[in-house]
């Protein structure tokens, strides 16, 4: 009898953390990143490595982000839960009628922007006049076109081409002259600093106060998704703030992920500490927060370079329901975080 009873039990325990593990299972989140495989988003990393997003109840599968296919268009067919979308993206989207909603500004200022090798003798766009400018990408024409218009040149006044993203290709335009100038990136010019070439950001502070990426959701599907976006924008709210808190675990917690861009370790923590000082620094109240009149006072320049015809209503598209949510993270919640992962991983600190 005590046999069967002990029996009993060890089933009923077995049964009982059964039920427990299924309920802990983690949802999953499709995220649609700016870029899957670099670390320059760290937060797409850091809110995995330190526990963030579990803590949520959710986990992360990230989409590959080289296609050719539009941003939204995952959003609309539901292959993609969030995507993150530049302003031009965004401006676009809505000026075609597409329902898609900002729920957190993840890139506060632009990543996006024009450089040149540090010891070129041009010094600021006026003397792009005549030059060659290679694009990462050909949406990086817009960038050039919106950058130049600001000191009275166009498009015709310079060339154009596409270089392509490769780290090793690009360098080698710059350092061979075979461009005068770069249109990338923040990832862009974390890999071309990789390759060993030192450049000069010539862009523009105005062009920079930009809403460079965003998270977006799909408007039908916002209040189905409602508890999904909610984790979302929270664990990014945290890891975004871990970085300028402790950029070194960020950068041994990124490492793990993309080991390639960790080769040289100084390069790869200056390629974190660029994002988490610059690109993704909170430069609002709130980490995250809609900037109506920043999206109001960048359409006309978008409207001149053809990206939409008329300005958008920002209110149309930016739902700030979710940053009661995000300013319950603390600084507290944040060190958690880093400081469990950097217990659990001695081996994997930068000293």
């Amino acid at each position: 009898m005590k046999l069967s009873l002990h029996l009993a039990s060890i089933m009923s325990a077995a049964l009982a953390f059964g039920a427990t593990a299924q309920a802990q299972e983690l949802k999953e989140i499709k995220f649609l990143s700016s870029n899957d495989g670099s670390c320059s988003v760290y937060p797409q990393f850091a809110m995995q490595a330190f526990g963030y997003l579990e803590k949520e109840g959710y986990k992360l599968t990230l989409l590959s982000s080289d296609t050719s296919v539009p941003y939204v268009a995952f959003l609309s067919n539901g292959d993609a839960d969030v995507s993150m979308l530049d302003a031009s993206e965004t401006l676009t989207a809505r000026a075609q009628g597409q329902d898609v909603k900002v729920v957190y500004e993840t890139h506060q200022f632009a990543p996006e922007g024009i450089v040149v090798l540090a010891d070129s003798p041009i010094k600021d766009l006026k003397e792009l006049k005549g030059k060659t400018v290679g694009l990462a990408e050909q949406p990086d024409e817009i960038t050039t076109q919106i950058a130049l218009d600001t000191v009275g040149l166009t498009l015709a006044d310079v060339t154009t081409f596409v270089v392509g993203n490769k780290g090793p290709v690009m360098a080698a335009a710059l350092r061979d002259k075979t461009i005068d100038a770069f249109a990338g990136g923040s990832s862009d010019r974390a890999a071309i600093e990789a390759q060993g070439v030192v450049f000069r950001n010539i862009t523009p502070d105005a062009i920079s106060r930009n809403p460079g990426n965003s998270l977006v959701v799909w408007g039908p599907t916002l209040e189905e998704k409602r508890p999904m976006i909610q984790a979302m924008v929270r664990a990014w709210a945290a890891a975004q703030a871990a970085g300028p808190l402790d950029i070194k675990a960020v950068a041994a917690a990124c490492r793990e992920y993309i080991p390639e861009q960790f080769e040289n370790i100084d390069m790869g923590i200056k390629m974190i500490s660029y994002s988490a000082y610059t690109t993704q620094l909170r430069r609002t109240f709130n980490a995250g927060d809609l900037q109506p009149d920043v999206w109001s006072s960048i359409q006309p320049a978008y409207i001149k370079a053809g990206v939409i015809t008329a300005e958008v209503d920002p209110s149309t598209f930016l739902d700030t329901s979710f940053q009661k949510g995000i300013r319950e993270i603390t600084t507290e919640y944040v060190k958690e975080g880093i400081n469990k992962w950097k217990a659990d991983h001695p081996d994997k600190l930068i000293n």
